[in-house]
């Protein structure tokens, strides 16, 4: 398949049959246009550049993917055969063979493609105990980290837990504070109160001070002689007396 001369299979499967003209000569090699001859030159040429195209394109597939182009390939035969007049039993045969070669090549490398050489085995072993232990030691730092951000958050629960009854606790001291600040201030006005009052009442006078001062010592005397007073000498003075007047 690597001739780039063109099979022979691209030959027309038939002679020509010469065109007559109106004047009963042949036209051979004249200048008379003949349209079954125009289109048979087009095929011809379209046909010949079809299959040195697709020749290319399977010599470029490597013998791993020849399988994979066979459908495309009876496509591009099926186009060809739709031309007509030209005969490309040969092309199918060589195709044919192709793949039938590649679909036996296939089936030895689907056969042994479970097989591998010991040297692969234990590359491969080596690869897999290497992935292993690599990924168990970022396990184990990951494990690692899971533990202590475990303890980090018991420790914040706990914390939380404090943290709530203290501020219960604040609650209730602000509650106290507040109602102590409430009676200070009910204090501080009354004071006010008292201090406005004070300062809004006219002083006494001189001799109203004086007079005050002197019923004050009256009523000093008075409690003296009261507290001197003897009610039962009193009374018996009194019976004297009485009796003294019958």
């Amino acid at each position: 398949m690597g001739a780039t001369s063109p099979p022979t299979a691209l030959m027309p499967a038939r002679t020509s049959k010469m065109k007559v003209t109106a004047k009963g000569s042949y036209n051979g090699a004249s200048s008379v246009f003949v349209g079954e001859n125009f289109l048979k030159n087009h095929k011809r040429v379209f046909l010949r550049q079809l299959w040195q195209d697709l020749r290319a394109r399977i010599v470029r597939t490597s013998i791993d993917s020849i399988s994979s182009i066979q459908e495309d390939v009876q496509l591009v035969l099926g186009t060809m055969r739709d031309l007509g007049d030209f005969d490309i039993s040969c092309i199918d045969e060589l195709l044919k063979s192709l793949f039938s070669q590649a679909k036996a090549y296939d089936k030895v490398g689907l056969s042994n493609s479970e097989k591998a050489s010991k040297e692969i085995l234990a590359r491969q072993l080596d690869e897999a105990k290497d992935s292993l232990h690599n990924t168990q030691a970022r396990e184990h730092k990951e494990t690692l980290q899971v533990q202590v951000t475990n303890n980090d958050l018991e420790s914040v629960k706990k914390e939380r837990a404090a943290l709530k009854v203290r501020v219960g606790q604040l609650k209730s001291l602000l509650k106290r504070q507040r109602e102590l600040l409430d009676t200070f201030q009910t204090e501080i006005r009354e004071i006010n109160e008292e201090i406005a009052a004070i300062e809004n009442t006219s002083p006494l006078s001189d001799e109203f001070v004086e007079e005050l001062r002197a019923s004050a010592e009256l009523l000093e005397d008075a409690k003296e002689k009261l507290n001197d007073l003897d009610p039962l000498a009193w009374a018996r003075f009194r019976c004297f007396l009485f009796i003294s007047l019958l």
